[in-house]
């Protein structure tokens, strides 16, 4: 089969080059040329145990590489990187310096990993994107950069056409993917309309790269208490949460950080051209002083640039000879860094449909399906985030939720060969969108949050806290643990039951989660 892939980021080059294995003609569209800027850079345990899959089924050790950091740096140093120990929340106050206690009134900890050489990375896109484009290309994958698709006509064939540098370009497929992200193009060329039901979240983003950034655990440290937790403040994905939304913060290992602030849109967004990204971000950071202290020699080694809107989704992902991976079909956020791995486990789903072709229309209404529910799932858990952030006690309770579902479905994908209808784990609900427990307590705590609030704080700590038992594998909701959580393979052990195993079962298993065999 004839297959035109349009994007060649990671999950494009990834999916282009499965593809050729299995005997297709592939053809991979840039409009850019590698190495090219790109964000999206932060990972996570599912999207390891994914890239550990893809690299075992289709023979690409380099996958397996990039699903840890210490075997990334030993395997590849030139492709730079940053480590991820976990997820690290600070609460700020306009106009104020941060303040925290000894009980973490203002700081959440949750450690992903128990040491350095598993955990997982902050990808430096423009050379993860440039290592995976190299490599389709090795393989014999047709990339064709530097081109501009202008249409998309589906009919005897998938046929597109555009222009590189100067001179007309058509590719003939029997099959199409969009893997532009946000770009929309084949929503804008097919006509596809926008989902029926849109987030009521509406932010912006503005972002760079950074030099110079100091860690804010050594900032804020000298003013305020930052009891030890289970790895350092800032060798984490970074989350200042803020009145105007919230900040994120991912340092690579050669000194750069990106951050971005991710703001609500106020009444002068709709005058986009009157947006100052300099300014915007000066104001900003003068709203927060110890952020400002963080930044104060900072300086962009990347031009700082605006999205005006983050927020977007479309009706369909899939169509007669076509599909959209995940990005191009609805993105609300980058809160809990789910974008990697969803892209990732869209491109398992792809690969193993083209594994039949008979079956190929069948697993594609699996693959709409799919990311129907997850689309609709993550919107709930993502806005729940985002009504608490201003109490900093209901978020920590609220992003526990997060944290329940993710260390589940990690845990049950380590130790489990199939999910619960004994399929692949790629044909399962992502981070448990199809999970009938997790899905209506999210339903119902996002609606929540997002509608009256909570009037006893107290008393929703203690029914989250209930609410996630049947799927806690990971100590979580624990008061004892002062908002500092490790990796606790104890409480794995404790509660082997919710997996449906016994406690000697599971103890003999655990050679088999991330970097233990």
């Amino acid at each position: 089969m004839r297959v035109a892939i349009v994007g060649s980021g990671f999950a494009g080059s990834i999916l282009a080059r499965i593809l050729l294995t299995q005997g297709h003609d592939v053809t991979l569209i840039e409009r850019g040329a590698h190495p090219r800027f790109a964000i999206g850079e932060s990972s996570t345990p599912l999207a390891a145990i994914c890239l550990e899959r893809l690299s075992d089924r289709y023979g690409m050790p380099d996958l397996r590489d990039l699903a840890a950091y210490g075997r990334w740096t030993d395997a590849m140093p030139n492709v730079r990187r940053g480590l991820k120990r976990g997820f690290t929340f600070f609460g700020h106050e306009h106009g104020r310096p941060y303040t925290n206690t000894m009980q973490n009134a203002k700081r959440l900890l949750v450690a992903a990993s128990p040491h350095d050489s598993i955990a997982d990375a902050h990808w430096l896109r423009a050379d993860v994107d440039h290592h995976l484009a190299t490599r389709a290309t090795e393989a014999g994958v047709n990339l064709q950069d530097r081109t501009r698709i202008d249409t998309v006509d589906i009919g005897a064939t998938a046929k597109l056409t555009g222009v590189r540098e100067g001179k007309p370009v058509t590719v003939d497929a029997d099959f199409a993917v969009d893997a532009t992200g946000s770009n929309a193009l084949f929503a804008t060329q097919l006509g596809i309309p926008p989902a029926h039901r849109l987030t009521d979240l509406s932010t912006a983003l503005v972002f760079a790269h950074f030099e110079n950034v100091r860690p804010f655990a050594e900032v804020a440290g000298r003013e305020t208490s930052m009891p030890k937790g289970p790895y350092e403040d800032d060798r984490a994905a970074v989350h200042h949460l803020l009145e105007e939304g919230w900040m994120y913060q991912l340092p690579f290992d050669h000194g750069v950080t990106s951050a971005g602030f991710v703001i609500e849109r106020g009444p002068q967004w709709t005058k986009q051209e009157a947006i100052n990204p300099q300014q915007l971000w000066a104001e900003l950071l003068e709203a927060y002083p110890s952020i400002a202290d963080q930044f104060a020699d900072a300086n962009a080694v990347t031009q700082l640039r605006v999205v005006p809107r983050l927020q977007h989704a479309v009706a369909s992902a899939t169509g007669p000879k076509w599909a959209l991976l995940p990005q191009a079909f609805a993105f609300w956020s980058p809160m809990f860094s789910t974008g990697i791995a969803w892209s990732l486990v869209a491109v398992e789903r792809l690969a193993m449909a083209f594994e039949s072709p008979a079956s190929l229309n069948t697993n594609l209404a699996r693959y709409e399906g799919l990311l129907r529910d997850e689309a609709r799932y993550l919107e709930q858990l993502i806005a729940g985030s985002y009504a608490t952030r201003r109490d900093f006690d209901m978020f920590a309770e609220y992003a526990m939720l997060y944290f329940a579902a993710a260390s589940f479905a990690e845990a049950s994908q380590r130790l489990l060969d199939f999910n619960a209808a004994g399929d692949a784990w790629c044909w399962d609900g992502f981070l448990g969108a199809r999970d009938p427990v997790l899905t209506g307590l999210v339903e119902s705590t996002s609606a929540l949050v997002r509608s009256q609030g909570v009037a006893d704080p107290a008393k929703f700590a203690r029914s989250i806290g209930s609410a996630i038992a049947s799927r806690n594998l990971a100590g979580l909701a624990n008061p004892g643990r002062n908002r500092l959580y490790p990796v606790d393979l104890d409480a794995l052990v404790e509660k082997a039951d919710l997996l449906g195993l016994t406690t000697d079962e599971i103890r003999s298993q655990l050679p088999r989660l991330r970097g233990m065999n």
